[in-house]
């Protein structure tokens, strides 16, 4: 978040009551803001970027006023004022940075200082909230040195003015390229300036080239007494917003604000736009949200804390959005508001007036029984991949591959990863293949997921499998284990001959509970073993556990 440093003499000022430095950082401190360091000078603040309203002094102050209750405007506006300035903008420009808006402020008194604090505050603006003048960028030009009151918004050739603070005057492409100020927001500007420079003129010239660096022409100093300011970007919403709050700041610093007209083709939109817009909410709602009993009553003084105007309209409070607030979208920022008005440490939790207590899922029991009694033969569980591809799934395992069965992945980059599994024994034997030099017996399970398809719609359901590789492993290794499942789990079960491209043919059989087939197991056939790097005899089962638990009773 970015942090920005207040003269705290000129923050005083604009709040016009005196106050501690110790309230004034507790003050802040509530609106959401950190105190990083206060002096006898300064105050350094690091702020909330969806707050840039209060990225200056001036708007800092008001919200404080608000805050203690100093203050009852709540509304700005510029009436039925005539345009001071009109902007005819080309269809050339459309493509390169599409929209535009002003405002002109008469009667403005800069001095040193408050001149420095709004340059921080436009820069601070355009790098956070105009995401490094891409999204947003603001132009501040003396106004009585534009020599027209009809200005020009077009994508130009490669022209020649004086940059600000220069003597000499330079290419627009020279200026991308070898100033500071170039190089830094160069990229702000589409294909950097293939689609023309954006540029803002006057009938004397170039006034700005947008959004890199105005004219040294309209330079604003402290002997500027009135001020055009332009705000360009790529949304139209963005740059409205934006110039109203700039509208509402130059208000609160005594300015005479004016409107500026913008022509595209046959549209013309007068800035500012200074929309009122409003957000009910019901009091019942407030206390849902925030576990706090509101009446309407105290949700309005909250509000006004913030700077809403509210009242209460049908049965819900009406909140007037704040012309200068970027931040306000919906229902919960208003609700965000009246919680940091009210104050956080003041929330407490709310006793649940009822609760259910939590407990493991069965699948969850029924997974750990199994892993706790395969842990307890001596058996190592691992953890592999759903990922797959079909030379293991299946060609390796000695059967064909079903193009029916599967869960193929779409633009699959590595032929590695191709399907996902839908059994775990392949990845049993990948595991083995990799553990050949380590010492036998190797005991391995993997209790995990394995995906099918059925109708069309992708099935997820668990499966248990083991296996054993050892010199002297057989069919009847493999079938104690079973046998001693399914006794801890008192499973009714019985075995049948089964055949199984993956076995040796008369030494597979298939796993039964209640009458009906839940997994097979066996000798791995020798093609199978080879394929996987194997040495060794390997016997091994699976089971599909959402049958063996519906089928049976674990």
């Amino acid at each position: 978040m970015p942090a920005v440093k207040f003269n705290k003499k000129y923050l005083n000022s604009l709040l016009r009551f005196k106050i501690s430095d110790a309230d004034l950082k507790d003050r802040i401190s509530e609106l959401g803001l950190e105190v990083e360091d206060i002096t006898a000078d300064e105050i350094m603040i690091e702020f909330n970027t969806a707050r840039p309203d209060l990225l200056d002094p001036v708007g800092l102050a008001r919200a404080i006023r608000y805050f203690l209750h100093k203050s009852d405007r709540f509304h700005y506006t510029i009436g039925n004022k005539k345009p001071e300035l009109t902007i005819n903008v080309s269809k050339n420009v459309l493509k390169a940075r599409p929209c535009i808006g002003g405002v002109v402020a008469k009667g403005i008194r800069f001095d040193s200082v408050s001149l420095q604090q709004m340059m921080v505050f436009a820069d601070k603006f355009c790098d956070t909230f105009g995401r490094k003048r891409k999204k947003i960028a603001i132009g501040m030009h003396d106004l009585d040195s534009i020599a027209s009151k009809e200005l020009s918004y077009s994508a130009c050739t490669d022209e020649r003015f004086v940059p600000l603070n220069s003597k000499e005057p330079e290419n627009f492409s020279s200026i991308l390229k070898n100033s500071k100020k170039g190089i830094e927001y160069g990229n702000a500007i589409e294909d950097e300036g293939k689609l023309g420079y954006p540029a803002l003129k006057d009938s004397e010239g170039v006034l700005a080239l947008i959004p890199i660096i105005n004219s040294d022409r309209t330079k604003v100093t402290t002997a500027t007494k009135n001020m055009f300011v332009d705000v360009t970007g790529i949304s139209d919403y963005a740059v409205e917003k934006s110039v109203d709050l700039l509208s509402a700041m130059l208000m609160d610093m005594g300015a005479d604000v004016l409107p500026v007209a913008v022509a595209s083709g046959s549209k013309k939109k007068i800035y500012p736009v200074m929309e009122q817009r409003f957000i009910s909410i019901s009091p019942e709602d407030l206390t849902k949200e925030l576990g706090v009993a509101f009446d309407y009553r105290g949700a309005i003084s909250l509000a006004n804390k913030m700077g809403y105007e509210a009242a209460l309209l049908r049965g819900k409070i009406r909140f007037s959005v704040p012309e200068y607030r970027l931040d306000i979208i919906n229902e919960q920022d208003i609700i965000e508001d009246i919680a940091i008005a009210y104050g956080y440490d003041y929330i407490q939790p709310m006793e649940l007036p009822y609760y259910q207590p939590g407990s493991l899922e069965q699948v969850t029991i029924r997974n750990r029984s199994l892993e706790n009694a395969l842990i307890g033969m001596g058996c190592t569980q691992v953890m592999n991949s759903y990922l797959t591809n079909e030379s293991i799934n299946y060609e390796k395992m000695n059967i064909k591959v079903e193009t029916g069965e599967r869960v193929a992945l779409a633009n699959s980059v590595n032929s590695s990863i191709s399907m996902v599994r839908t059994w775990l024994l392949p990845s049993l034997m990948l595991n083995l293949g990799r553990s050949g030099h380590a010492k036998m017996p190797h005991k391995l399970f993997e209790l995990d997921m394995a995906f099918t398809v059925k109708s069309g719609k992708p099935v997820e359901q668990y499966h248990l499998a083991a296996a054993i590789s050892d010199p002297k492993a057989n069919l009847n290794d493999i079938k104690a284990v079973i046998e001693e499942l399914m006794y801890l789990n008192g499973v009714k079960y019985s075995f049948a001959k089964y055949s199984h491209k993956s076995f040796i043919e008369g030494r597979c059989g298939s796993i039964k509970a209640n009458g009906k087939a839940i997994g097979f197991f066996g000798e791995l056939h020798p093609v199978v073993l080879s394929s996987f790097g194997i040495e060794e005899p390997v016997s091994a089962f699976e089971i599909n556990l959402d049958a063996f638990t519906s089928q049976a009773s674990v």
